[in-house]
């Protein structure tokens, strides 16, 4: 699943291997991969453009070019990047194509479809995709217990699903979001203006913990060059409803929280 690990995981390899290099053409083999502008147009206007960063906001990757265009990639639940040689054969998973310089192609594959990209002038780009509405970063050097404080306060909905509001922290995904609450021993059904002082400080420890192991061990899904990340995507709490928890041996209970599934301990998250 492409969380925040598995997206950091990907713009840390494109820094290493892709920017600075010249995208020589692209070819858009599901039209509806591209959300704007038109395939045709898209494929014209990134031919012989220098990818000069990569970057990451929430979970979309964003990679200034030169001559002022920016291409986001989202890779949605199960999509992912991947850097090949050229002439490789493409499997029915590829959505598009970029053909970089040295002979290599950059592909995006998603096996469901899902995954997206777009490419426009940087302030369109945030305007269209809605970036600047998005909160603060959970990896960021100032993120702390101050600022998840103030971005749950007096908030009624359940602390799950607010911390799954892109608009209040980005980037958090459902997967981590369970891990984190149980971590920091906080039921998911509470409600999140609600927390304690001392709670919150646990749990801004317990975002950040899951979140740099699972950039430390790259991810759970394939890297930009194929190899597998040793990240576990069950870890101690997540899908595992019905086994034990980890920390007190209590069975793993699993319930729907508004639309997404959560999973939790009943006896270390009272």
């Amino acid at each position: 699943m492409a969380e925040v690990p598995e997206v950091e995981t990907l713009v840390r390899d494109l820094r290493a291997a892709v920017v600075g290099r010249r995208i020589d053409g692209a070819q858009v083999l599901r039209p509806e991969a591209v959300r704007f502008p038109a395939p045709d147009e898209f494929e014209r206007l990134i031919a012989g453009r220098i990818v000069e960063n990569a970057t990451r906001r929430a979970k979309h990757m964003l990679m200034p070019l030169s001559g002022g265009l920016m291409l986001a990639v989202h890779c949605m639940l199960w999509g992912t990047l991947r850097l090949i040689e050229r002439g490789a054969a493409r499997p029915a998973a590829t959505l598009i194509v970029w053909m970089l310089d040295r002979g290599e192609e950059l592909w995006l594959l998603d096996t469901l479809g899902y995954a997206r990209a777009a490419l426009a002038p940087p302030e369109e780009l945030a305007r269209r995709l809605d970036l600047d509405s998005l909160g603060p970063e959970a990896l960021d050097a100032d993120f702390g217990p101050a600022v998840l404080m103030s971005r749950l306060a007096r908030r009624r909905a359940p602390i799950k699903t607010v911390l799954l509001n892109q608009k209040v922290l980005a980037g958090l995904g459902n997967r981590d979001a369970d891990e984190s609450l149980w971590l920091a021993g906080i039921d998911p059904r509470r409600a999140a203006g609600g927390l304690a002082p001392a709670e919150i400080e646990e749990l801004t420890q317990a975002i950040k913990a899951v979140l740099d192991e699972g950039i430390r061990l790259r991810g759970t899904q394939r890297d930009l060059f194929g190899v597998q990340g040793k990240a576990r995507h069950r870890r101690n709490i997540f899908e595992r409803a019905g086994r034990p928890c980890p920390r007190c041996g209590t069975r793993i209970q699993h319930t729907r929280i508004g639309t997404r599934n959560t999973y939790w301990c009943p006896r270390c998250q009272r």
